[in-house]
This record gives structure tokens, sequence and C-alpha cells, in this order.
């Protein structure tokens, strides 16, 4: 039941960042006229830490906590695992959405995006997240 939990929430939390920044950039064409990186970024890291937090507060309350995230080690892995969700999610939409394969360097901008943010919400969630109950690590 672990890997299901990292899973579940690694895959989501990979979703949320690339709508995250597809969300940054319509804010940023409502800016035009300022740089789109300063405008894309904040908004987009800002959504990806509410959003998870939402997500992840409905699964606690909705699975009563059996499918929360459990321990450092889970948060850990669901970092990481988000990590190669990423380009497992961005690379096709991208060929869809353009019609040829993204280069490395959009994959490294997603993963230097990712990583801070992804541990400023799992971190927040870490914080508020409540103690969890010994039958839960199953």
């Amino acid at each position: 039941m672990k890997i299901l939990r990292i899973l579940l929430h690694s895959f989501t939390l990979a979703v949320i960042n690339i709508c995250s920044i597809l969300a940054g950039f319509g804010v940023y064409q409502l800016f035009k006229s300022y740089n789109q990186i300063v405008i894309q970024t904040p908004f987009a890291a800002l959504f990806s830490i509410i959003a998870f937090l939402l997500w992840s507060l409905i699964i606690q309350r909705f699975s009563l906590g059996w499918l929360s995230l459990q321990g450092i080690k889970e948060f850990a892995l669901t970092f990481f695992f988000a990590l190669i969700w990423s380009p497992a999610i961005f690379v096709p939409l991208h060929y869809l959405g353009r019609g040829y394969l993204t280069s490395f360097g959009n994959i490294a901008g997603l993963w230097l995006y990712q990583i801070p943010s992804n541990f400023l919400a799992l971190l927040v969630l870490r914080k508020l997240q409540p103690a969890p109950a010994e039958n839960y690590n199953l």
C-alpha cells in the first residue's frame, strides 16, 4: 500500500506542476510587458503548493488518512518520483501539442522549477498533516 500512496501522490504532484506552469503562462499573457519568468514562476509555484495541499487534505479526509503520505521516507520518495513522472507526462503532451519532441532543456527547466516548489509543497504538507495513526502504515 505504501507504493500506491507514493505513486498516487507523486503522479498528482507532477500533473499539478505541469498545470501550474500552464496557468502561470496564462497569467503572464495578461502582463506581457513584464519578464515572463518573473511573472510565471512565482505564480506557478504558489499554485502548485496550494493545489497539492488541497489535494492532500481532500485525500486525507475521504480516505480517513490511509492514503495520506506517512513518514519522511514516503515524502522523499514522492518528491523523487514526481521528478520521474514529469517527463513521462510532459514529453507526450508536448509532442501532441507541438508535433515534435521537446528538448532536454525543457525537461531540465521543468526539474529546476519542480525541485524548490515540490520541496516547499511537501514541507508545508508535512508540517500541517496530523501525526499518522499506527494502523495507516499498510
